[in-house]
C-alpha cells in the first residue's frame, strides 16, 4: 500500500485526475442521456429517471436538478432531430478524451506508455467498446439493486453497502483490465479493484460530509454546482489511479 502511494505521487497521478475532472463533466450529460435511454428500454422511463436521480443524490439536490434539466433538454432536442451530427461527435469526442486520459494515467503508472496515432486509435476504440460494456453493467446493477436483492434480502442497509462494494470492485477491475492493452495480471487488477472499491465506499461518506458542511453555493453561487461536480470527479479519479497503482505493483509480485 505504501509503495502504491509512492508510485501514485511519483508518476503525477494527481495531474491526470485533474485532467479527467476537466473533461468528464463535458461528456457527463450525453453519457447519462444514453444510459437512461438504455435503462428505459429495459425498465421503463419513469423508473430509469428515478434510479439515476437516487444515485446522484450524493451530489446535492441542486446539482441533480441541473443535470436532470440538461438531460431533459437534450432528450427534447433528440426527439425533434435537431441535434446535429457535429454536436454528437463533439460530445463523443470528449467522452473518448476523458477515457484516454484515464488510460494514459494507467500506462504511466504501469510503465507501459504508448504513443502515436495507432495507439490513439486503439485506446479510442477500447473507450467506445467500454461505453457499451458500461451499459450492460448498469442494466445488471439496476436489476440486482432494485429487484432481485429486495426480493431476497428485503430492505437492509448493510446488504446495500455490501452490494455497492462488490459492484464497484467489479467495475474497477474491468476498467483496469480492459481499458489498456498491456494491463497487469488478472489477480493484480482484482486486488486493485478491491482497493479502489474500499476507498470509494469510505471516501463517499467523507465527500458527502464535505459537500454538506462547506458553503460552496454561498461562496460561488451557481458556479458552486460545477465545483461540487469537479470535487466528486477528481476524488473518484484519484482513488481509481491509486487502485491502478496497487494493481500494477501486485501484478508484478505475482508474475
Amino acid at each position: 500500500m505504501y509503495s502504491a502511494a509512492k508510485l501514485w505521487i511519483d508518476k503525477g497521478s494527481n495531474y491526470y485526475a485533474a485532467a479527467f475532472s476537466y473533461y468528464a463533466p463535458l461528456a457527463l450529460v450525453p453519457l447519462i442521456f444514453f444510459s437512461i435511454a438504455v435503462a428505459t428500454f429495459f425498465y421503463g422511463g419513469s423508473f430509469a429517471n428515478q434510479v439515476f436521480a437516487d444515485w446522484g443524490a450524493a451530489l446535492g439536490s441542486e446539482l441533480v436538478e441541473v443535470i436532470r434539466g440538461a438531460v431533459e433538454n437534450l432528450s427534447q432536442e433528440a426527439n425533434t432531430s435537431r441535434v446535429p451530427i457535429v454536436a454528437g461527435l463533439f460530445f463523443l469526442g470528449f467522452y473518448i478524451i476523458a477515457l484516454n486520459v484515464i488510460s494514459d494515467g494507467f500506462e504511466r503508472l504501469w510503465g507501459r506508455e504508448t504513443s502515436g496515432f495507432i495507439s490513439f486509435l486503439i485506446k479510442s476504440s477500447r473507450a467506445l467498446v467500454f461505453l457499451f460494456v458500461l451499459q450492460i453493467y448498469l442494466v445488471f446493477v439496476i436489476g440486482m439493486e432494485f429487484f432481485i436483492m429486495p426480493a431476497v434480502f428485503g430492505s437492509n442497509s448493510y446488504i446495500s453497502s455490501g452490494f455497492l462494494f462488490l459492484s464497484s470492485a467489479v467495475f474497477f477491475t474491468a476498467l483496469f483490465r480492459f481499458l489498456v492493452v498491456k494491463s497487469p495480471s488478472l489477480k493484480g487488477c482484482v486486488v486493485g479493484g478491491i482497493v479502489s472499491s474500499v476507498l470509494f465506499v469510505a471516501i463517499k461518506s467523507l465527500v458527502d460530509l464535505y459537500i454538506a458542511t462547506t458553503p460552496i453555493l454561498s461562496f460561488y453561487g451557481a458556479a458552486g454546482l460545477i465545483l461540487v461536480l469537479f470535487v466528486w470527479v477528481y476524488v473518484l479519479a484519484a482513488l481509481i489511479y491509486y487502485g491502478a497503482a496497487v494493481a500494477g505493483i501486485y501484478g508484478k509480485i505475482v508474475e
